[in-house]
């Protein structure tokens, strides 16, 4: 399952690039002309870079009461869980930009079904009977993060003379919506009354919830050096108003493969971790959600 993930990535990406190389041809003149371009003028850019998230997952869903642990690197997603029906995936980075100021956005749309084989289930309910062995686990998660950024710093270096770097300070909210559904193996007795018995034999809770977490954090933004770009960035939240506590940590790399007359082509590759604490009621109608999601992305990104 992983080569057929792979192979259909490579072969998006070589047709992007024939695209782009094709577009690059078009757009140069026979002759170049001998005009100076004009002094570049303060103004609006956009980019947008849609990424693929090889996420992996560490640490406990409570539907109803029940938990399910989960400790499974991406690989082994991959290796138990039926592509795209049960794993599915969506994300882009988003930012428009003028002079200094900066308007932000993430958005990640995620389904995955995890099977007993890389969960387990713990705990007992509220009348001390047995849970039993897990028999796995479904999760369909939507992120969407906007933040406004201004940048408060640059400074030329450390790289090379004609390198740059930039300090950018951001505020805004994570939007979560999540629905999980938690299958059990019964070996003992436990209260059913809230759990439904699905076709295979197995019982099974399930809840969806939603909250918005404040954020605030830091950007640092570097040119390496030309057509090579570094953002590493951080931000913390959630303070009780949503969740109880929630952070994430970014680095990318940049490199630009091909320009045309109106879009900017790269390459982006890097790793991105974002861990979340969220609980919610108590007993039978206790829902928590404490995980740490993260792994390398790679995706393109267009700037006009």
């Amino acid at each position: 399952m992983r080569w057929l993930f792979a192979h259909r990535l490579l072969a998006s990406l070589v047709i992007m690039i024939g695209a782009c190389g094709n577009a690059f041809a078009a757009d140069m003149p026979t002759k170049a002309p001998p005009i100076t371009p004009p002094p570049a003028i303060p103004g609006w850019t956009f980019s947008l870079t849609p990424y693929a998230w090889a996420t992996s997952l560490d640490g406990s869903v409570t539907v109803k009461g029940r938990t399910t642990d989960v400790d499974a690197s991406f690989i082994d997603i991959l290796d138990h869980t039926q592509f795209p029906k049960n794993l599915f995936q969506l994300a882009a980075f988003g930012e428009a930009r003028y002079d200094r100021f900066g308007l932000l956005t993430d958005i990640v749309y995620m389904k995955a079904g995890l099977g007993a084989s890389i969960t387990r289930s713990r705990g007992t309910d509220e009348i001390n009977g047995t849970v039993g062995a897990s028999a796995g686990l479904k999760v369909e998660i939507v992120i969407a993060e906007a933040a406004a950024a201004y940048e408060i710093a640059r400074w030329r270096g450390p790289f090379s003379p004609s390198s740059s770097t930039a300090l950018d300070l951001y505020a805004g909210g994570r939007a979560w919506w999540q629905h999980a559904d938690a299958q059990f193996a019964v070996t003992g007795t436990l209260n059913i009354l809230d759990l439904a018995l699905t076709k295979e034999g197995f019982l099974s809770a399930s809840k969806s919830v939603s909250w918005v977490d404040p954020v605030v954090g830091a950007r640092l933004r570097s040119q390496l050096a030309p057509g090579w770009n570094l953002v590493v960035s951080g931000d913390v939240g959630g303070f009780g108003a949503g969740s109880k506590f929630s952070w994430q940590a970014l680095a990318a790399l940049d490199y630009e493969f091909c320009r045309t007359k109106t879009v900017v082509w790269s390459g982006m590759l890097g790793y991105k971790a974002l861990f979340v604490d969220f609980s919610k009621g108590s007993g039978l109608t206790h829902y928590e959600y404490d995980m740490n999601m993260f792994g390398p992305i790679f995706g393109i990104t267009a700037r006009f």
